[in-house]
């Protein structure tokens, strides 16, 4: 007779088997080729693309992989930073599942994810032309950096400001720009990132909370939605923002907005919009098309002339208009994020901000 041990041993491993058998089954149905995977994700017609940029221009990203894929059709939708992550996982908890591709700016969310194991294993084919710092292992890709800059109306900023703003972060403390500039308290990773620069205890002597309590001292114009900032700052309406980031400022350039950027040092540069396929895809072929082209060099380039940040992919030049500007200086020297610290201290940084601006009201 078969003991106990035994038989719950083989329990054990057939649990495993059975455990397996969906994401073996996925794994055979999956093309694992371009040309097959449009064959087959023709027959779904159309993926869900949460997305945290700007809609305008992502909406032109995913127009140029319609016209490359006819019959699929991208619905854009966008849901930004923490939010998209809590709006996902209500999704899954709910067994509604909506989304074919993620695109969250706040990696500790995308972290989370594929380590709880809501996100694909997909392996794009120029996967070995993003640098590690740009990939969470074969799960999800940051296809563009952020870097944080100062944007400025060219009708209200004389040459001379600039070069105040340009030399330092401090520069905005100058009394000459009090009540002229946008801020936001928004919860975004672009949004944070400068946050997270001023209050790192490597800065504290240069930065730190009392930095914050004078930019806030400075009366800023306060919104809740960054991009709104910088469109009152197109009008006319604030001279500068403190801060936004280069791609949606060179978006709104190329469309002729009077503005450009200053970009102190050290400037925080990071992958922060990470991509992945939904481990519950409703169109699983058309999603990991769209994440494969998203990855390429054609992809890349695409990016590039439509958003206007620039590539992490190895090998691709920067054919930005704006980056033959007379105007147009590149970064001098970086701000890497902690990202250890950046989960613990997010939600709890971006509190104290909001806090510091009402507190100046």
């Amino acid at each position: 007779m078969m003991n106990e041990s035994f038989l719950a041993r083989w329990a054990t491993r057939l649990l495993g088997v059975v455990a397996l058998l969906p994401a073996l089954a996925m794994a055979q149905a999956v093309p694992n080729t371009d040309a097959k995977l449009y064959d087959a994700a023709k027959k779904e017609g159309s993926l869900v693309w949460y997305e945290s940029g700007p809609l305008e221009p992502m909406k032109d990203v995913a127009n140029e992989f319609e016209k490359k894929y006819p019959g699929i059709k991208v619905e854009v939708l966008r849901i930004v930073g923490v939010q998209q992550y809590q709006r996902f996982m209500q999704e899954v908890q709910a067994k509604r599942h909506f989304v074919d591709i993620l695109h969250i700016s706040d990696k500790p969310s995308m972290d989370t994810l594929i380590t709880d194991g809501h996100v694909a294993d997909w392996k794009v084919p120029m996967h070995d032309r993003f640098l590690p710092v740009f990939r969470i292992k074969t799960h999800a890709y940051a296809n563009y950096t952020t870097d944080n800059a100062i944007v400025y109306n060219v009708n209200k900023v004389t040459p001379e400001e600039v070069k105040i703003l340009e030399s330092s972060w401090k520069g905005v403390l100058d009394p000459r720009f009090k009540g002229r500039f946008a801020v936001s308290n928004m919860k975004c990773g672009a949004c944070y990132a400068s946050i997270h620069m001023f209050l790192d205890p490597k800065m504290k002597e240069t930065y730190g909370l009392d930095f914050l309590k004078k930019v806030a001292a400075q009366k800023p114009a306060v919104y809740s939605e960054v991009l709104v900032g910088l469109d009152r700052v197109i009008a006319g309406e604030h001279d500068f923002t403190f801060w936004t980031w280069e791609g949606i400022a060179n978006t709104k350039w190329l469309q002729g907005a009077p503005i450009r950027w200053v970009r102190p040092s050290p400037t925080p540069d990071f992958g922060n919009s990470w991509q992945a396929v939904s481990k519950y895809a409703p169109h699983p072929n058309a999603a990991r098309l769209f994440q494969n082209w998203s990855f390429s060099a054609e992809g890349a380039v695409v990016l590039q002339e439509k958003y206007g940040s620039a590539t992490t992919m190895s090998g691709v030049a920067d054919k930005r208009k704006v980056a033959k500007e007379s105007w147009y200086h590149p970064i001098k020297q970086r701000y890497n994020p902690d990202f250890v610290r950046w989960d613990s201290e997010f939600h709890r940084d971006m509190d104290l901000w909001s806090k510091v601006l009402q507190d100046a009201r």
